[in-house]
């Protein structure tokens, strides 16, 4: 796919996306009016279905080490011996094939909804009405979906740990075919209110409760929790680590190790990394509200001033489960010996196949599985709060302009995946304590202030001829966009913590790294953050409100015109300015302590001055 083609990836990495999208919908509605209400009652029905297969940039993917090219001791790296390029012309790769399920998924909506539109007096009407949402569980024609089992003991014999959790799937074993578990209780109330103080005056003010969807984003099936029917296959090179026996004409001379699906019930994946989604996740929600006062001036100028919040509930994250509990953390190195494996012999794949394992594993809450991923968990939330003030002056000789500010805060447990701008997102490290992870979001701005106006020029407007109809009736539009930049979310390149699971960030002097006058090569003080202590977490938190990436501040710029060509049509000149004043925005600088380039900028966040023209014919 164009979009995900990148420069600096591993040799053979392609992503092919085959998506096709049905959505069937039926609706219908009735109106009655009663003296002073004025009734609306209807409802929806929708089938969504997705179908789509993601190879994924893992399937397969080939790297070449300098370690088979190197000498005299193969087994030992210098400086001065060995090259991974020689290794590639040789064909002695290394890599792996992850080859992916096509999944064909389908929701069923339902939607009913009544509300009443009340004129109370002549000055006031009130709104208010309720809203049943439901959507059935995701399923798939093929049952290729997995849930877990948090109590279900696991087939293994060991003796002395108290294990529990296994792998469950769709249509197997009395479960449904759908993923996840009927939510019902979908019942969003709203209510606004709309008051007239004066013929110059109105105040507004509602609310409401609004309910999302339960598909989450993107279109790879490892997303959905698919665990069983996704198996990666590793490149051999070599028996004894000094003699290459695996080329690149035949990487893989055994085949691919085929997926297990539900054959293996709960045997599926020991001693591996699994994903899945929980049944009992819950339909994502916000609350929202929202006040305001109009006021009309003289000129036709109309100022509204206003506030709005939210509140985000059940949003889903993929949460990591398999982390070290925090207080284990303080056995420091002791998390790193080794202990007999009591599940050798058991199990013949993943980190527990060997005779030994490491004392951090055995004290996982699900020792017999390495990382473990649900899949759009409903736990995370988010807080929003803002105050806007909008000024427009309605049009009038020609021109009309409008001026929208809004002073916002938005904090989040976590951004989830974006397509858009650039953004900072910071990292996650105790799964154990997700109150100290709350921060301001990644796409907090808090400053945003854009002005639009759009001007007929007087000039030989009604002049006509050959100089009228080249100079006159031409119309100029204008945006003029300023914004903060995004909080930063401050990493580390070295993650020390032994927790298993999840990111380790630095430590923070508690001094705010901001610099008066940043520059690419240093936007924020770096000396402010140093690397964690071992076997435990830093204290930065997950983004620094105070510390941010590049504003935005835009003008852009629109010229037209229009030629009557004939009774019933017309052509159109258009031209159009993107960044008119060529002012590059920075992407967010590298946020990773630790690395080379951390609190540099490397790259520009919106596009060089971009003009283009067009002819449009509308009859």
């Amino acid at each position: 796919s164009i979009p995900n083609i990148i420069t600096g990836g591993l040799f053979g990495a392609t992503d092919q996306i085959a998506q096709g999208d049905n959505l069937y919908a039926l609706q219908f509605n009735t109106t009655k009016v009663l003296s002073s209400h004025e009734i609306k009652a209807g409802g929806e029905f929708r089938v969504i279905q997705a179908n789509s297969q993601q190879t994924g940039a893992g399937s397969p993917t080939f790297s070449f080490a300098a370690n088979w090219t190197q000498g005299p001791n193969p087994s030992t790296a210098t400086a001065t011996a060995g090259s991974s390029v020689a290794s590639f012309l040789l064909g002695i790769p290394g890599g792996s094939a992850n080859p992916v399920p096509a999944l064909t998924l389908e929701t069923k909506e339902y939607g009913l909804f009544v509300q009443d539109s009340y004129k109370m007096t002549s000055r006031l009407t009130l709104n208010y009405g309720l809203r049943w949402d439901y959507e059935t569980p995701r399923s798939d024609r093929y049952n290729q979906l997995s849930n877990f089992n948090y109590s279900a003991a696991p087939p293994l014999n060991v003796p002395g740990l108290n294990l529990h959790g296994v792998l469950e799937f769709v249509g197997v074993g009395g479960q449904s075919r759908y993923q996840g578990n009927p939510d019902y209780n979908n019942f969003a109330p709203r209510f606004g209110l709309a008051y007239h103080l004066n013929d110059k005056t109105v105040i507004r003010t509602g609310g409401g409760l609004f309910y999302s969807n339960i598909w989450g984003t993107g279109t790879a099936s490892a997303g959905f929790g698919s665990s069983g029917f996704i198996n990666s296959t590793t490149i051999v090179t070599s028996q004894n680590g000094v003699n290459p026996t695996t080329f690149l004409n035949n990487p893989f001379p055994t085949g691919l190790v085929p997926p297990t699906g539900s054959s293996l019930g709960g045997a599926t994946l020991l001693g591996q990394a699994i994903d899945f989604y929980d049944r009992g996740n819950r339909t994502p929600y916000s609350a929202q509200w929202n006040f305001n006062i109009q006021r009309q001036f003289p000129g036709k100028v109309l100022l509204e001033v206003g506030y709005m919040g939210s509140r985000g509930l059940k949003f889903p994250i993929n949460a990591l489960l398999n982390q070290l509990p925090t207080a284990d953390l303080a056995l420091g190195n002791a998390l790193r010996t080794t202990a007999p494996n009591p599940f050798y012999g058991q199990i013949s794949t993943g980190v527990l196949a060997n005779p030994t394992v490491a004392e951090a594993q055995l004290l996982r809450p699900y020792p017999q599985f390495n990382g473990m991923t649900s899949d759009l968990t409903d736990m995370a939330n988010s807080t929003y709060h803002s105050m806007t003030v909008k000024m427009q002056r309605r049009y009038s000789k020609g021109l009309t302009v409008l001026v929208s500010y809004t002073y916002s805060k938005n904090i989040d447990l976590d951004t989830g995946p974006f397509g858009g701008d650039n953004v900072s997102a910071g990292s996650l490290q105790n799964w154990h304590d997700l109150k100290d992870e709350y921060a301001p979001s990644s796409l907090d701005q808090t400053h945003r202030l854009v002005t639009t106006a759009v001007y007929q020029l007087p000039f030989l407007k009604n002049r006509h001829g050959l100089v009228g109809g080249a100079f006159g009736g031409w119309e100029l539009g204008i945006i003029v966009s300023f914004s903060s930049g995004g909080p930063l979310g401050i990493t580390q390149n070295t993650n020390n913590t032994d927790a298993q699971q999840g990111a380790q960030r630095p430590d923070w002097t508690g001094v705010s790294a901001k610099l008066d006058n940043p520059t690419v090569n240093q936007w924020f003080d770096n000396s402010q953050f140093t690397t964690a202590t071992a076997y435990a977490f830093g204290n930065v938190a997950r983004t620094l409100g105070g510390l941010r990436s590049d504003g935005m501040h835009q003008a852009d710029m629109t010229l037209n015109k229009f030629w009557p060509v004939h009774e019933r049509a017309k052509l159109q000149f258009r031209s159009e300015f993107f960044n008119l004043s060529n002012t590059p925005q920075f992407q967010p600088p590298n946020t990773t302590q630790g690395a080379a380039a951390f609190g540099t900028v490397s790259g520009q966040n919106n596009q060089p001055r971009v003009i283009q023209f067009a002819l449009k014919l509308l009859y």
